[in-house]
């Protein structure tokens, strides 16, 4: 039977997918609990000739290798169902995951500054759906620093206080547990001067010393909590707490498997060395003169995502990061893994001349081109899809205004703030008139009076931060004006204190928009609900990132119908196939890059106007993605079961190993002699055996 059919009997029969070719996990491997399902006795140990055959597979002859007594002889004409012998799982899996955001603001009780603490507030609940489809009872708790302006007294303070040493100073953090209303744990780590400074829109020091010494007491705190609790596996969230896996130690990673998953590597955790790099080390209370220069030297910084990568990779860890694929074919996974060298190589043919300055996605820490780095692109909860979407429901809305007080009504408009808190404008693809009665509303928002001569809404929402690379609409707005007279541009987006290109962008949009009043808005204040209309009622919307490692407002967009203009980058390109995205790689030449930008809107703007099916299919398509967290988390359950999978197997390999030695018996000293192997040496040759095995 070939592969595929053998996937799909499994898939019927409700049997986790696993190959028959990985090893089976031994119960001597696995920690002792209660809830762990025990390995059927029909598994034969490794040591032994296992017949790779499955029962929907050819029946046996008498002339096959024999079996043990115990195990009942197949019957031709009756197979029994694959589902009387599941494969061996754990019943119970628990998951730690150090995050330093975790979202879940409206509580009081997280903070979500980025992306970041977009997906920790929905990828933990649901990885534990994935985990149930594979019969798998998941448990994970959230690990976070307890943020000065969090309110404790919701809090369970646990009769636990973890030591730490900083400066040779040593002294506790106190740990607190809180479960959500949905179900969700969070175990939160507290020392007042720490964190004492925090605030719910600052929980990052702008001092690269200070953040490392943050990060490191945090990170002991963390890891001896870890190391109390009998977890089955570690899963840590970018370089914030990437220090967690290097206070655990080598002897706890060689049995307790740890990932790492990357959301952007722009930022790794870089300190600038004084004194010497061995003794910053002990100053963090780690062994200098073991991890230094290996894990932590970066052009005369400490790196905290080099060593993280590293120790894991060394343990058997993956690495991952927020889009692409496992073969890290494209995306942001794809983007890391590219030298700096092939990155100019493609720059020099996209422009036709050498290029003066590209954006290395991975920051030149060239350990992304050496290691396996693999793609698992983050999904989004089921809540964005205009159907579902919160900021369109009147209930919501009326809490939000009841809130807000009489006087300071959520949109500027009479006409759309009555209508729009009067009844639900949810919509499906099937509704699109709603879609249609949004843009007008978004139109009387933004410009004042009703929409006229069919207007083109060109969007835009974000940060004017240097990644997101939006003062680059300044560069095509009045170019777009002169192409089409009834196009025009909402944009909602402000710049950080302290941010100042971002601030002089902010002052080219307000003089574009006093300049073209019924043509150009611009908002710096932020409004969670008019960034839904600007999205849901938009025709397009804008999104010219320098890099983007997963992207959530393409998504955001595309499940609204409103269609992606925006730079083929990173995660972004996951809505190519629906949207208008343009190539370019010399960030130093801006009118170049205007130039391609404009060229994009162009063709989105003439096939509205002349080509209207062809939008209407961009959008219909657009508004059809997958974007849930299904295929994502049923990819990191996958993960977590390699993850214990691999301890088998290196104990496996520690097992054969000194058996190997034993039988050469005299001949032990000719095979030392001659059995020398490459310093440079790229791989395992166990690790390409059993490669070879599992490809078979």
């Amino acid at each position: 039977m070939s592969r595929s059919k053998k996937k799909i009997s499994q898939q019927k029969k409700n049997i986790p997918p696993l190959k028959e070719e990985v090893l089976p996990l031994k119960e001597e491997s696995l920690p002792s609990k209660e809830e762990s399902l025990p390995l059927k006795k029909e598994v034969l140990p490794l040591k032994e000739e296992v017949l790779p055959l499955k029962k929907e597979v050819l029946p046996l002859k008498e002339e096959s290798l024999p079996l043990k007594e115990e195990v009942a002889p197949l019957k031709k004409e009756e197979p029994a169902p694959l589902k009387e012998e599941p494969l061996p799982l754990r019943k119970k899996m628990r998951i730690a995951m150090p995050a330093w955001e975790i979202g879940r603001v409206e509580t009081g009780l997280g903070v979500k500054i980025g992306g970041l603490g977009v997906v920790m507030e929905e990828l933990p609940q649901e990885l534990v759906k994935a985990a149930a489809r594979q019969d798998i009872d998941l448990e994970v708790e959230i690990l976070s620093p307890c943020f000065a302006h969090y309110d404790k007294s919701k809090l369970t303070k646990l009769d636990l206080r973890i030591p730490v040493t900083l400066d040779n100073n040593t002294f506790a953090f106190d740990v607190y547990e809180y479960t959500f209303p949905d179900g969700q744990k969070a175990i939160y780590f507290w020392d007042w001067g720490q964190l004492n400074w925090t605030t719910s829109t600052a929980v990052y020091p702008s001092d690269p010393q200070l953040a490392m010494r943050l990060y490191a007491t945090v990170a002991q705190a963390m890891a001896g909590y870890i190391k109390q609790k009998n977890f089955d596996t570690v899963h840590l969230h970018d370089y914030h707490v990437g220090l967690v896996p290097v206070y655990l130690g080598d002897d706890y990673l060689a049995n307790v498997p740890a990932h790492f998953t990357i959301h952007n590597a722009s930022y790794q955790g870089n300190a600038p060395i004084i004194g010497t790099g061995q003794v910053a080390l002990d100053r963090l209370n780690l062994p200098g003169q073991q991890l230094f220069p290996k894990y932590f030297e970066f052009f005369g910084n400490l790196n905290i995502m080099k060593a993280c990568m590293l120790k894991l990779y060394e343990a058997d860890g993956k690495i991952t990061t927020v889009s692409g694929d496992l073969e890290a074919s494209w995306g942001y996974a794809a983007e890391l893994k590219e030298s700096s060298e092939s990155i100019r190589a493609r720059a020099q043919t996209q422009k036709g001349s050498p290029p003066g300055g590209i954006f290395h996605p991975n920051r030149a820490l060239n350990l992304f081109e050496k290691l396996p780095i693999i793609g698992i692109t983050n999904g989004m909860s089921e809540r964005n899809r205009p159907e579902n979407l919160a900021e369109l429901k009147t209930e919501v809305l009326q809490k939000v205004q009841a809130k807000r007080g009489a006087n300071k009504p959520i949109f500027s408009n009479p006409i759309t703030q009555q209508e729009m808190l009067a009844h639900d404008h949810n919509f499906e693809v099937n509704s699109l008139n709603v879609k249609a009665e949004l843009h007008r509303l978004l139109h009387l928002e933004t410009f004042g009076h009703e929409p006229s001569n069919n207007p083109i809404l060109i969007t835009a929402v974000g940060r004017l931060v240097e990644q997101k690379n939006l003062g680059l609409v300044c560069d095509v707005v009045e170019r777009v004006l002169n192409h089409d007279a009834n196009t025009k541009f909402i944009i909602l987006a402000s710049a950080p204190d302290g941010e100042k290109e971002g601030k002089a962008s902010e002052a080219d949009f307000f003089r574009l928009a006093s300049w073209y009043q019924d043509r150009v808005y611009f908002n710096n204040t932020f409004n969670s609900p008019l960034a839904k209309l600007i999205l849901a009622g938009g025709d397009f919307t804008l999104i010219p990132s320098r890099f983007e490692p997963c992207g959530l407002v393409d998504y955001e967009a595309s499940l609204v119908g409103t269609v992606v203009i925006g730079r083929a980058i990173g995660g972004l390109t996951k809505v190519r196939h629906c949207g208008y995205l343009y190539e370019w790689l010399d960030i130093s030449d801006r009118a170049g890059e205007a130039n391609a930008f404009f060229n994009q809107i162009k063709s989105a703007i003439d096939n509205y106007r002349h080509n209207y099916e062809h939008h209407t299919y961009l959008m219909r398509t657009a508004m059809a993605i997958d974007a849930s967290w299904d295929k994502s988390t049923a990819q990191y359950i996958d993960m977590y079961r390699y993850g214990l999978q691999v301890k088998d197997w290196r104990r496996e390999c520690q097992n054969f190993i000194p058996n190997f030695v034993k039988s050469l018996g005299a001949d032990k000293s000719i095979f030392n002699r001659f059995f020398v192997h490459a310093e440079e040496e790229p791989g395992n040759d166990w690790d390409k055996r059993l490669k070879t095995a599992l490809n078979e």
